[in-house]
């Protein structure tokens, strides 16, 4: 493919006339001393040539680079140069405009969540209340079932609402360098009356292993998926550690049924559950934003049972960072 580049061009044009003096001084040379001494001078004279011509277009290349890069803005007017500074245009503002489009889709998604739970509180509060004092006169079996139907309703409604909130970035979370060990015991606390129900044997490896993160948000995220683990039907719970120079790796694993291969890839995902998984299907998608707003990674596998597999990162931060 022929180039338009003028820097191209005229390197070209002075290769061949190079090369045409050269010829014409060997042809009319009369000593080898002045065929040599002109032979060095057109040589310099080309490479110096060259030389310029390039650095001029490396020069170009870069300010073609900084622009892509969002470093500068700068406007080659003709040549190849040109043509890939007037696509790069042309495909950064494409792309500012898809950002900006999926962006506004984002945030109308996120306040329609935000309004349809908001709305839903009010009313079901108060079919709660009615529940609650027909249980009082007359505890029948539908009455109950219906009140626990009531109070799923209650965790989804405030699991989306907390899961639109992280989405759209409207979290500060107050990081503090506090044990690991520490907010693993919280979430069982908060999920104390469950594991009594069950029956299941939990334990948890003492570690020494500090980590900055917001107390609340991770206990939450942890007891989500620990919840997920019980409700599994399986009878034991076991946390382990693994630390690294730079991470730490927490695994909680349960002997409970194994996901199915199918479903492993799709377990993290808002709504999504097995035929024989219980609960709403936002718990463990609620965790995983929350894990990676601590800069983490989640993901579960089988091995005789489920092991949940979290990595944070171990670095210095400031005590209060707002999530972006």
């Amino acid at each position: 493919m022929e180039t338009n580049n003028r820097e191209f061009i005229l390197l070209r044009y002075k290769m061949m006339v190079s090369i045409i003096i050269l010829l014409l001084i060997y042809i009319f040379s009369l000593s080898k001393e002045i065929l040599f001494i002109d032979s060095v001078l057109c040589i310099f004279y080309m490479y110096y040539s060259s030389k310029r011509i390039l650095k001029s277009l490396f020069t170009d290349m870069r300010h073609v680079i900084d622009f892509a890069s969002g470093d500068q803005e700068f406007m080659i007017k003709d040549g190849d140069l040109g043509l890939l500074y007037d696509e790069i245009v042309i495909l950064k503002k494409r792309t500012t405009a898809y950002q900006e489009t999926i962006q506004k889709e984002k945030n109308k998604l996120r306040q329609t969540i935000e309004d349809i739970c908001h709305q839903l509180k009010t009313p079901l509060a108060s079919v709660s209340i009615y529940n609650e004092l027909l249980l009082e006169e007359q505890p029948h079996h539908y009455l109950i079932e219906t009140q626990q139907q009531i109070e799923k309703m209650k965790y989804l409604i405030n699991s989306l609402l907390k899961l639109a909130k992280l989405q759209g970035s409207q979290v500060d979370f107050d990081f503090q360098y506090l044990p690991i060990y520490e907010v693993f015991q919280l979430s069982l606390q908060a999920l104390h009356s469950l594991i009594q129900q069950t029956s299941t044997s939990i334990t948890i490896e003492k570690t020494e292993a500090y980590l900055y993160y917001d107390e609340s948000w991770l206990q939450e995220a942890l007891s989500n998926i620990i919840k997920n683990s019980l409700e599994h039907g399986c009878s034991k719970i076991k946390v382990t550690f693994e630390e690294h120079q730079q991470y730490i790796k927490c695994f909680i694993y349960n002997n409970g049924e194994e996901i199915k291969e199918k479903d492993l890839p799709h377990i993290f995902e808002r709504f999504y559950h097995s035929a024989k998984q219980q609960g709403v299907g936002i718990g463990l998608a609620l965790s995983k934003e929350i894990i990676e707003k601590h800069h983490g990674l989640v993901i579960a596998y089988n091995d005789n049972g489920v092991v949940f597999e979290i990595t944070f990162p171990l670095f210095q931060m400031n005590d209060k960072y707002k999530v972006s």
